[in-house]
């Protein structure tokens, strides 16, 4: 799987989607703040493990060789059987997204010398990466059978099974995600401990509801199924089912469990893939049943050029909020909610790619001071790097407009309530055959455990997430530290 085929909508996972705002009166309604929050990072995590597994894959690829930065085609021509500078000139066409010269170069330097393992191999993952499975197989087997490292043999056997469920027509994959994170304001407390009640600005005596720090663990597991329609084209039909848990340490109130089922398709042409999906959300917190969400989502990715794609996304869900004991108003925020995305992604190389992304979204809720407008703009970078490792970063900025104000809150001065997101955060991640050699697992069950552990993928985040508002009840910030281990399965 290349970088520029990564399949936006299969593994996408439903997201929880509540505004973050205060009820500013009783007990139970001081923790419905950190109800919703707690529920939307729980989306937004659940995306993040889609998003470093993808990463962790598509780095696999990479191999730890000189990337031929500096050579080009005239210095080809001046030294045409010079078999070094070819295969840098290799790795820097591979560099500039040419994949087909890239091929065209490495089997000029196999005519010259076909007995050269390392050009061989990386010439067989280029067919890969074509889709030419017939000839990546045949080379791939004419290496394996050359004494070669169980590192190398190890990379062969993992492509070689690669492209016999790739010629599958059905394909299935579970993975499996365990991490723990660190939060500074957990309960998303505001930032001057003060609290707007009926106009009347109020410090915040219960401790409880001050800046509350807590560790947390989860646990999320995707299983996913795919089904070739037989077309040319690689039209499918697809499912997928996701559960994600967070527990806290200290916080029990702000625990969150979801479940998500959707189901969709990709209808693909030569520069253009839509993918519709249905999807369905429940989620629980504090062991309470608190969100049912149901909606729809379409995605179309449309490839201008090689190297850049644009793409839109356009969603409605209906959201369900159920009363807890903690949080009796949340009924009040049930609606529907529409959502439209458009971006471009432009591929630097093979191993840099950068999105930006605008969005506009409207939640009508059952009250209108829970009714807003959102404006976003996101800029993402993925960087992959020798050896299966990656860097991740992202920066988003937005205003979520209500519609009108809260007497409850601002009492008789109708402020009408405005927020400014702002959400970066970076991610480095690598996988544990880094930090392992296959020689260190001699005996049979030793290799056995390297093939298990090999694969998994490691990562650690920092986030810092912000909102300014013209309320103080809203204004707040917390820093996340999150550290993370995923394992993929693909039958």
């Amino acid at each position: 799987m290349s970088l520029s085929n990564l399949r936006c909508g299969r593994f996408a996972v439903a997201g929880i989607c509540a505004g973050i705002s205060l009820f500013a009166l009783g007990g139970a309604q001081a923790q419905e703040p950190s109800a919703v929050d707690a529920a939307q990072r729980s989306a937004e995590m659940q995306e993040q493990f889609q998003e470093l597994s993808n990463a962790a894959e598509k780095s696999q690829f990479l191999l730890s060789t000189d990337d031929g930065k500096g050579i080009t085609y005239a210095d080809i021509l001046r030294d045409p059987d010079n078999i070094v500078l070819n295969f840098r000139w290799a790795k820097a066409q591979m560099a500039q997204g040419n994949i087909r010269g890239a091929s065209a170069t490495l089997e000029r330097i196999l005519i010259l010398d076909p007995d050269l393992a390392p050009v061989r191999l990386y010439y067989a993952i280029i067919q890969y990466r074509l889709d030419s499975l017939d000839i990546a197989q045949t080379q791939f087997e004419k290496l394996r059978a050359l004494p070669i490292s169980p590192e190398v043999a190890a990379q062969i056997d993992q492509y070689l099974d690669a492209i016999k469920k790739r010629r599958q027509r059905l394909k299935q994959s579970l993975t499996v995600s365990f991490g723990v994170h660190y939060d500074s304001n957990r309960n998303s407390a505001p930032t001057d401990d003060e609290r707007l009640v009926l106009g009347s600005l109020q410090p915040i005596t219960n401790s409880e509801d001050r800046h509350q720090s807590d560790f947390g663990y989860m646990a999320a597991a995707h299983y996913d199924i795919t089904y070739d329609l037989g077309y040319q084209a690689g039209h499918d039909i697809f499912a997928g089912v996701t559960g994600y848990y967070d527990d806290q340490v200290r916080l029990d109130n702000l625990d969150v469990g979801t479940a998500s089922f959707e189901v969709g398709g990709h209808w693909r042409s030569p520069y253009l893939t839509i993918t519709p999906t249905l999807i369905q959300t429940a989620a629980e917190l504090n062991n309470e049943k608190f969100l049912t969400s149901r909606g729809a989502r379409l995605r179309a990715d449309w490839k201008i050029q090689p190297d850049t794609t644009l793409w839109g996304q356009t969603s409605y869900f209906d959201e369900r909020y159920g009363a807890t004991p903690d949080s009796a108003a949340l009924p009040l925020r049930s609606g529907q909610r529409y959502q439209g995305k458009a971006g471009v992604t432009y591929a630097w190389d093979n191993q840099n790619r950068t999105t930006f992304g605008m969005t506009l979204a409207r939640k009508r809720a059952a009250r209108s001071f829970y009714t807003y407008r959102t404006v976003e703009a996101e800029l993402s970078h993925t960087l992959l790097l020798e050896g299966g490792r990656y860097i991740l970063g992202s920066f988003s900025y937005g205003i979520d407009r209500y519609q009108n104000a809260d007497s409850l809150v601002t009492g008789s001065n109708p402020i009408i309530r405005k927020d400014y997101p702002l959400r970066a955060r970076i991610s480095y991640g690598s996988n544990l055959s880094n930090l392992m050699k296959a020689s260190w697992f001699e005996s049979e069950t030793g290799q056995s455990i390297y093939n298990f552990l090999a694969p998994i993928s490691w990562s650690i985040t920092e986030e810092y997430q912000a909102t300014s508002s013209n309320i103080a009840n809203y204004d707040y910030d917390n820093w996340r530290t999150q550290f993370l281990l995923s394992r993929r399965w693909a039958f």
